[in-house]
């Protein structure tokens, strides 16, 4: 019997580039004093562990090495295998005097431990295994270091590891994946689970990413904190648990509906009128004491009581001293769910806009009469823009393509530009502020989120935090992270096809409790 260690105990919420791990590998060798040797090893070691975790002694594992630190940890967990009694067949993608470093050490200790090891570095001359004989494959060939396309001998290997369907533990990114944006570097290997150190990649939440990434396995190698914490750029952060304790704090027993925040949503023009319906009910069970609408004559009567606990006046028809003067009277507002879109509506929304003091979500098509007066929001109060891809091109002048394929990009840019926060709702929405380095990561959400309504339910969260008391940047996080794990539970109960954006709201109390 051996003892095979769990995957290693979560190592905190950072999500770095590949440039700010490599500089943190340097502060722990070269000026904490840790040996690079170590690192390895205990990455090595939490690799082995996730293969044994994913295969019987009956069958062989596969290891394909290349020639970098990647390929060193994968000879590693070869080692560590092997001394547990599992069959394994290291696969070199390199010539054997080509290994360097630390990587060589490994290889090495493998090869006075009888490891059995085949050479694969010319694969189009030399004849490669069927992948069908190996019962797990460690991909441990290119690491996340890697800019260029994947090309000759490499473009080659991928191709097999992906070939018959053989289970394949990725050892810290996929070999191909950038581990900046999440795209493959012309192609990428398909994982099963991805074990990576001391702190997860961008390109393991940005999308496609994690398509290829599989469960991702993020695991303590000994790198200490002060290495980490001094990463330059903007560094991400995973939303979770603590972000949602402003959103759940408790009520004082003597607290009464004045004291729990009164919300002011402002839209849902006739036709239109579910968007701010929804908004108002999700403000309501997130916590807010009072909620009204503002919305044209026209549309009063279809909002009128279609939620019992909601206020509901005409007031779209107001001048904007006179509006502003019943917003402002209210704790915070929601603006655009079923906005006017009429010409003017724009320069009327700024003329409100410049009067408002208190804090404001900006959403739907709130954001789209905004489009290319983005700067004017920072004469206004505090805000928080909500966008969806095509709203955050619209706002800076580009398509929702070009938007996902430099998510980080584009809210930082929303965030200069507005002077706000701004949320970039989508798979995996991001947070971010201005003056503030770091940015959230919610890795919580699913696919049957995407439907109508379901970002009027956020923005009708976030307005009820703000209404409550809750800084504008903390309400956002909060209410991410509450919004994505009521939709993930209302799909793990029913489907991702059937999911609906009142189904979220009434998921809310669930998450609160704690039953996600």
């Amino acid at each position: 019997m051996h003892h095979v260690e769990p995957p290693g105990r979560p190592c905190g919420d950072r999500v770095l580039t590949a440039a700010q791990m490599r500089a943190a590998d340097k502060v722990a060798i070269e000026q904490l004093g840790v040996p690079g040797i170590a690192l390895m090893e205990n990455a090595s070691r939490h690799v082995a562990a996730a293969a044994a975790a994913r295969t019987t002694r009956e069958r062989t594992i596969g290891i394909v090495c290349g020639g970098g630190n990647n390929g060193g940890d994968g000879l590693g967990a070869a080692r560590h295998l092997h001394a547990w009694g599992y069959p394994v067949e290291v696969l070199l993608a390199r010539a054997p005097d080509s290994y360097a470093g630390d990587a060589a050490v490994n290889l090495e200790t493998c090869r006075r431990a009888g490891v059995p090891m085949r050479r694969l570095d010319a694969p189009d001359t030399v004849e490669l295994p069927v992948p069908r004989h190996y019962g797990l494959l460690l991909d441990a060939l290119l690491g996340t270091g890697l800019t260029g396309e994947v090309r000759g001998a490499a473009s080659t290997l991928i191709d097999w590891i992906n070939a018959h369907g053989v289970p394949v533990v990725a050892v810290d990114i996929p070999s191909g994946l950038c581990s900046d944006t999440g795209r493959p570097l012309g192609k990428a290997v398909r994982a099963v689970e991805t074990v990576t150190f001391a702190a997860s990649k961008r390109g393991h939440w940005l999308y496609p990413g994690p398509t290829y990434v599989g469960r991702l396995n993020v695991v303590d190698i000994g790198m200490p904190t002060a290495a980490l914490s001094r990463s330059e750029g903007p560094v991400g952060r995973l939303l979770g648990d603590r972000d949602l304790a402003p959103a759940f704090a408790p009520r004082p027993p003597d607290g009464h509906k004045g004291r729990q925040g009164h919300v002011y949503l402002l839209g849902g023009t006739l036709g239109r009128t579910g968007a701010i319906r929804m908004g108002a009910d999700a403000a309501l069970r997130a916590g807010a004491g009072l909620v009204t609408l503002g919305t044209t004559p026209q549309a009063l009567h279809a909002v009128a009581g279609a939620v019992y606990e909601v206020m509901a006046e005409a007031a779209l028809d107001l001048e904007p001293d006179a509006l502003a003067d019943r917003i402002n009277a209210r704790d915070a507002a929601v603006i655009g769910p079923g906005y006017p879109t009429d010409p003017g509506a724009g320069d009327t929304l700024l003329a409100l806009w410049h009067r408002l003091a208190v804090p404001v979500v900006l959403d739907a098509d709130g954001l789209n009469l905004v489009a290319g007066r983005l700067e004017a929001l920072q004469d206004g109060p505090p805000h928080i823009l909500t966008p969806h891809p095509g709203e955050a091109g619209r706002l800076l002048g580009c398509t929702a393509a070009d938007v996902q394929s430099d998510r980080i990009g584009a809210v930082r840019a929303l965030v200069e530009k507005s002077g706000g926060v701004v949320v970039l709702k989508g798979a995996h929405t991001l947070v971010a502020a201005r003056g503030e380095e770091v940015f959230g990561i919610c890795p919580d959400g699913n696919a049957g989120m995407a439907t109508a309504g379901m970002g009027d339910v956020l923005a009708g969260l976030i307005g009820a935090l703000l209404a409550r008391g809750v800084a504008p940047l903390r309400a956002a996080a909060a209410a991410v992270v509450w919004h994505a794990r009521a939709g993930d539970l209302v799909a793990r109960r029913s489907t991702q096809n059937a999911l609906l954006a009142s189904d979220v709201i009434g998921a809310l109390a669930a998450v609160e409790r704690g039953e996600c």
